[in-house]
């Protein structure tokens, strides 16, 4: 791994975990701050909180395919500059509807493919999965640091005022990728003019590892959406760090094991593994005991953790750098989409049952199941 690859992994895999840090902070916040806008009601708020999922699924397969055409560091620096101006709007939203608005502008952004393109790109072989893996657990600190620092942020500063602190972290982050790193051109602009004779990234193998991180987004947005509701009477929102925290370190000492094992043609049980762990996760959940939950928070987010970087990192192994971006679009968009669903659907059922919404969660953690035993093993 060369001086200058190293370099450029970092600083990709910081901004993107800046990107997360930033929206993470405030999430837990975002429901209370929507209804006391003007025209805030429980149907606008879960708007606010899914758009930004929606925006970004639709959105993926674009950038990666732009990307492709034109660089990554010009798409990168598109989707940093709406992310900024997305939260800027939502820091000055006089009503719920600009909220939304704001939302969706800050999902728009959609740079997640761009920065698994990126570094897959300058990646040899023998170097991209752990590259790959060193970024999941990059991401996996900054998701850390969010439900340990946001609580203690918002003490201080409001949400409208967490917005602005957010948007600058970006602005500094774009400098850095502005000025910190070169410009890297794929191949496809030749391409444009020839007929390609590899293989397409539209395929069924892309399609079901895109499925794979559907159904594990939207398992985990439907977690996000229970575990505060949990934990009512037993710990106020500001001290969820104290469950959160302690499961996600867990979930990252044992990232790098299943991802070595994954790579070792072990793809299959370990994945099987981990979405074993995520339907028994919400089995603890709904027994509602204080142990259980700690006890499934930990399990969701070690399976969560292994399968959002696993996927990536199977899927790189099989895409030509001049289709990167639009290989990366494919999962991504699918992955975020599950995010949206996720939170809309349990949502919605919680409203009606809980019971009803947990049953949800156990169909798809066996869907996960299903998928994983459909997929062939051999290319794994």
């Amino acid at each position: 791994m060369s001086k200058n690859s190293r370099y450029l992994t970092s600083v990709l895999s910081i901004t993107l975990g800046m990107r997360l840090f930033s929206m993470s902070i405030i999430i837990p916040f975002l429901s209370v701050y929507a209804l006391n806008l003007k025209g805030g009601a429980p149907w606008l708020t879960g708007y606010a909180l899914g758009i930004f999922g929606l925006t970004q699924a639709v959105l993926q397969i674009p950038f990666g395919v732009l990307s492709d055409r034109i660089g990554y560091k010009k798409v990168m620096v598109a989707g940093l500059l709406m992310l900024i101006a997305g939260l800027l709007t939502a820091a000055y939203a006089p009503s719920v509807y600009w909220l939304i608005f704001a939302r969706a502008l800050q999902g728009s952004g959609a740079i997640v493919t761009v920065g698994y393109s990126w570094i897959s790109s300058v990646a040899s072989d023998e170097t991209r999965d752990k590259k790959l893996t060193r970024l999941g657990a990059v991401l996996g600190t900054f998701t850390m640091l969010s439900y340990t620092i946001g609580p203690l942020i918002h003490i201080f500063l409001k949400v409208d005022r967490m917005f602005i602190f957010s948007a600058g972290l970006m602005v500094i982050c774009l400098f850095w990728v502005l000025f910190g790193t070169k410009q890297v051109d794929p191949n496809m602009r030749r391409i444009h003019h020839q007929k390609r004779k590899g293989k397409t990234v539209f395929n069924r193998k892309t399609f079901m590892r895109g499925l794979l991180l559907t159904v594990n987004n939207l398992l985990m947005m439907a977690f996000f959406f229970i575990l505060p509701i949990l934990l009512e009477g037993k710990l106020e929102t500001r001290q969820m760090w104290m469950i959160l925290t302690p499961a996600i370190l867990v979930a990252m000492a044992f990232l790098t094991l299943f991802s070595r094992l994954a790579s070792k043609s072990k793809a299959k049980p370990v994945m099987l593994f981990l979405y074993l762990l995520e339907g028994i996760g919400f089995l603890l959940l709904y027994g509602q005991s204080f142990p259980g939950i700690i006890a499934g928070t930990v399990l969701l987010m070690t399976g969560s953790f292994s399968v959002s970087t696993i996927v990536p990192m199977l899927l790189n192994r099989d895409i030509d750098n001049e289709q990167r971006g639009t290989g990366n679009g494919i999962v991504v968009s699918l992955q975020y989409f599950g995010s949206f669903l996720g939170a809309a659907v349990t949502g919605s059922l919680w409203s009606i049952s809980p019971d009803i919404a947990f049953l949800f969660t156990g169909i798809f953690s066996v869907l996960g199941v299903v998928l994983v035993l459909t997929f062939p093993q051999k290319k794994d």
